[in-house]
């Protein structure tokens, strides 16, 4: 087997010397060429035992049968089609205007388009000779136009500058559609590769199909020392297109590294699989293996420090965990470890925070706007079932009983998990790397979404996914009861009206921008108080900024210096939640464009309206129309109620114009994710309940307050809590008894009336005092913050502050 290697390898060297010297048309082109020649010959060299060319040859077999993400040619044109528009020098007659076109230009993103289509067609036809449906193995025509097609855009891609980043089509598609095809011809292939067939064409089309391969573990470059060598463990850490979904789910690696028969490409997996399952966090983010996936509080990040949880981070993971699980039963073969585990647990049940009732939650990816009303599993259930399938020895019975429970659940589409401590997957919970705080039970789902420097905003890409990402992270605060209430109205959304933002007016003067970062706060404030119960607090220092302006961005988009009415309005904004109330409280609100159009405002809510709103005040039910509506009636607040849904109303001393309205608006799903063009059934219109509070267009320290009941009677006439504070240095409520008092310290050593006796703190931070318990959470996430000193009624209570990777932790401790 040995001997059969080496003359293997001295034919094929031999082969690539000759192809090299007369077909190297450009620089780009002989990197690619060297790169090959080097690659291979080094998996030449690696000695070979008996149960490594057995392993090698059980991945061999498989890919020769099995297509890899063979999914994605469900998007290729139809095989009649092809074959149609396939003349005898191998080009797509219908290619050839736009390949003129594009090659002459300077739009590299159109040439990747055009080499994509091109190439799965090709891979479309080759999965018709591996499995021989249509008997066109035995004809010698079409598999010679595979061949000259092959080497024909073969060679427009491999020649393609690699000046400018060479992403999605060079580094995705078309070593996936490349490498996929080989497998379809491996008996060809490896005839070529054995010396048996010297055919000069298809010897030159075995090497072009593993160059472009190869372009998985060298494309985009990354312009720094891994460059030089991609077979090593930097190669795939620190760098936004070598971490999570886009290092190992999107790339065709292992199969790769199998066509070249590449025992270093394998190895170098293993340990980037095993290391991948693992957490990173703001105060770790240098020397965690990956700088986005799971985050330590149980959600995720992709591309930069933004929340996506089911784009980057759980795809990374699942391709972590499905790339081991192709590895077990062979020389490769890794057990999980104690942080595997703790990370795979940590992320199944955040993760359920951000799902519910069989609904994803909106602005967790790129994708929302995108038209999907119906129910879905929660993609965190594939997880579940294959640790349960492929891993089940590497959990302890209580750990198997969960996930069985949760299995059982996911696939019901209803998470509750009943039984299991409160904050774990249901009551309240605070994301502390992601500026989240959300309570879920089986009756409402509330989910607030702050902002600070810390983390990046959500992306936007006109074109492909949603084109207004502009708020989710400005304090966005939604409430569900079905899970489905924001899915079905965003297509018709003023999202300057964003449900929780204080913003200004103007979605007319919103254009859509390439932003793969987002949005976020300019000040580190952010933190909640929970001990996973009923009750929580939040609050964060708002002033909105660019993400794609902070330092090592490696893409910024076409965003800078666009939509100037995003900016230039600063507000200090807390949450309460007590029971069944949510209170909202605003401070230090404030123009610092006074010079700009548009009034200052904070919605409210803006959701679907499917039932009838009813204004209620001391128990006196008030008829409403359509129209704009006041929520004053004479000088007292009325409260808004949309029957089985939610119920709102101000807080006049910190309020003075709030409105609502129910309307039916045009939607523009088109517009809002160009995703949506072509499906069928799109709404043309919806019915929006929508509530706001009006500053005025030049606010200076305006405040607002306003409350969101939840319970399924109607609210009582008696508020069942006082607000204490209302400031930029205090925001703070209890409840009527004294018994629970929540707070948001801004400043340290600010003191606090409350019934019970004078609170005061040592740092910025958030409190809860529930009862006999006290939660506090640094603001700051302050690695030098070792502790805080909490002084309530006389007493002095030190509270340690969690450090590394749990900084900025909410803390509970018993009074």
């Amino acid at each position: 087997m040995k001997t059969m290697v080496r003359l293997k390898y001295l034919y094929v060297v031999a082969a690539f010397s000759a192809v090299s010297l007369v077909s190297a048309q450009n620089a780009e082109r002989q990197l690619a060429f060297d790169n090959y020649h080097r690659y291979f010959e080094e998996a030449q060299r690696t000695p070979l035992d008996a149960e490594k060319e057995k392993g090698l040859k059980h991945f061999r077999d498989f890919y020769a049968v099995t297509p890899y993400r063979g999914h994605e040619l469900k998007r290729v044109m139809p095989l009649s089609d092809i074959l149609a528009n396939w003349q005898d020098d191998g080009h797509f007659a219908d290619l050839e205007e736009r390949e003129q076109q594009v090659m002459a230009g300077n739009d590299q993103g159109a040439v990747g388009e055009l080499l994509s289509d091109a190439f799965f067609r090709i891979w479309k036809v080759a999965e018709e000779f591996r499995t021989d449906r249509m008997g066109y193995s035995l004809d010698k025509k079409v598999f010679r136009k595979c061949q000259k097609a092959i080497l024909h855009y073969g060679n427009l891609e491999v020649s393609r500058s690699n000046r400018v980043h060479r992403f999605h089509a060079s580094c995705f598609a078309i070593p996936t559609a490349a490498v996929n095809t080989y497998f379809c011809f491996l008996k060809q292939m490896d005839k070529v590769e054995s010396g048996k067939n010297k055919d000069r064409e298809l010897t030159e089309v075995c090497d072009m199909l593993k160059v472009l391969g190869l372009q998985a573990w060298t494309q985009p470059l990354r312009h720094d020392e891994t460059d030089k060598n991609v077979v090593q463990i930097e190669r795939f850490r620190q760098h936004v297109w070598w971490v999570g979904g886009n290092a190992l789910a999107y790339r065709s690696l292992l199969p790769v590294a199998v066509m070249y028969r590449s025992v270093p490409m394998i190895e170098l997996l293993a340990e980037v699989a095993k290391r991948g399952i693992g957490c990173t966090a703001q105060p770790v983010y240098d020397e965690a293996f990956w700088t986005e996936g799971c985050t330590a509080d149980g959600a995720g990040w992709g591309h930069g420090m933004q929340c996506l949880i089911w784009g980057y981070p759980i795809d990374g993971t699942l391709s972590a965990l499905g790339m081991l699980t192709s590895l077990k039963n062979t020389l490769w073969e890794t057990k999980l470890d104690k942080d595997n585990v703790e990370t795979l647990f940590n992320y199944i049940e955040g993760s359920n925070w951000f799902y519910y009732k069989g609904y994803p939650l909106p602005y967790l990816d790129r994708s929302t706007a995108q038209y999907n009303p119906d129910k879905r599993d929660i993609r965190s259930l594939g997880i579940a079932r294959q640790l349960l399938k492929d891993w089940s020895d590497s959990f302890d019975a209580r750990q198997q009983n969960e996930l069985n429970g949760f299995k059982k659940e996911a696939e019901q589409r209803n998470i509750n998990m009943n039984g299991c401590p409160a904050g774990l997957y249901s009551g309240t919970r605070w994301f502390f790397n992601n500026d989240k705080l959300i309570k879920k039970n089986e009756r409402y789902h509330i989910f607030v979404n702050m902002a600070s420097v810390r983390c990046d905003g959500l992306e936007s890409a006109p074109g492909f996914a949603d084109a207004y990402n502009f708020y989710p992270t400005d304090g966005m605060t939604l409430f569900q009861r079905n899970g489905n209430e924001y899915a079905k109205v965003i297509g018709a959304w003023d999202v300057t009206a964003t449900p929780g933002v204080t913003a200004r007016e103007g979605m007319d003067k919103l254009v859509p921008v390439t932003n793969w970062r987002g949005y976020c706060s300019k000040h580190n404030f952010a933190a909640a108080a929970t001990n996973g119960g009923e009750n929580a607090v939040a609050g964060y220092l708002f002033e909105k900024m660019n993400a794609s302006e902070k330092e090592g961005v490696n893409d910024k988009g076409n965003n800078i210096r666009k939509n100037e009415v995003l900016y230039g309005v600063k507000a200090y904004k807390s949450y309460f939640m007590l029971g069944d109330y949510m209170i909202a409280l605003g401070a230090g609100i404030t123009n610092l464009n006074p010079q700009m159009e548009g009034t200052i405002r904070t919605t409210i809510d803006q959701t679907l309206h499917e039932s009838d709103v009813l204004a209620m005040q001391d128990g006196r039910q008030i008829p409403v129309g359509k129209g704009v509506w006041s929520f004053f009636v004479g000088d007292k607040p009325v409260w808004v109620t949309q029957k089985g849904k939610f119920s709102y109303t101000i807080l006049p001393e910190y309020t003075r114009n709030a409105s609502f309205v129910y309307e039916t608006k045009k939607t523009d799903w088109v517009e809002q994710n160009g995703a949506n063009k072509g499906k069928k059934d799109l709404p043309g219109q919806v019915d929006i309940l929508r509530l706001w509070i009006d500053h005025s267009r030049t606010p200076v320290d305006d405040t607002y307050g306003y409350v969101v009941y939840a319970g399924d009677e109607m609210p009582a006439d008696k508020l069942p809590f006082q607000v204490l504070r209302n400031d930029t240095l205090v925001q703070a409520v209890e409840n009527n008894n004294g018994e629970v008092v929540e707070a948001v310290f801004y400043r340290e050593g600010t003191r606090l009336k409350a019934s019970r006796g004078e609170l005061s703190v040592s740092a910025p931070c958030a409190v809860l005092i529930d009862k006999d318990k006290l939660s506090v959470t640094d603001a700051t996430m302050n690695p030098d913050c070792k502790e805080i000193i909490v002084s309530y009624g006389g007493k002095r209570i030190t509270v340690a502050m969690p450090q590394g990777m749990l900084c900025g932790k909410s803390v509970t401790v018993n009074l």
